[in-house]
């Protein structure tokens, strides 16, 4: 499956918002405490989404680090319920707090985590947004 997703493709004006499947697949090799899931439609693979529990200076906090939809399936609401689905996911593993980024000018991202009632609470030191969500 890890294989598959880092076939999965962007829209071009899309690739410089998410890092690859390729990076977020080796970062959960190395995180421990990382959760991988596929995201399939109708038993076809059309992307991926990844988490982790994040105990360090900054908190306990669970943190959603990467989402992706193939280019072709964006816009029909996969990545909405994926994070739904992750979100709840989470809650049953006692997450109190969820926190994400996206990069400004991400406004699929933006629009997506609004929805979802995640707030901003800062800008990190790349110029991303910093998101959390708290009432799970």
């Amino acid at each position: 499956m890890a294989r598959e997703c880092s076939d999965l493709h962007l829209k071009e004006e899309e690739q410089r918002y998410i890092s690859t499947n390729i990076y977020a697949l080796a970062e959960w090799k190395f995180e421990t405490e990382s959760i991988f899931r596929a995201i399939y439609s109708n038993n076809k693979l059309i992307g991926m989404l990844a988490y982790y529990l994040h105990d360090g200076e900054h908190g306990y906090f669970y943190w959603l680090y990467h989402l992706m939809i193939e280019a072709h399936f964006q816009g029909k609401g996969y990545g909405e319920e994926a994070v739904k689905m992750s979100i709840e996911e989470m809650r049953q593993l006692g997450a109190t707090e969820i926190r994400t980024m996206y990069m400004p000018g991400n406004i699929r991202a933006k629009n997506l985590y609004k929805k979802l009632g995640f707030e901003k609470i800062g800008t990190l030191d790349g110029g991303d947004i910093f998101l959390r969500l708290s009432s799970i």
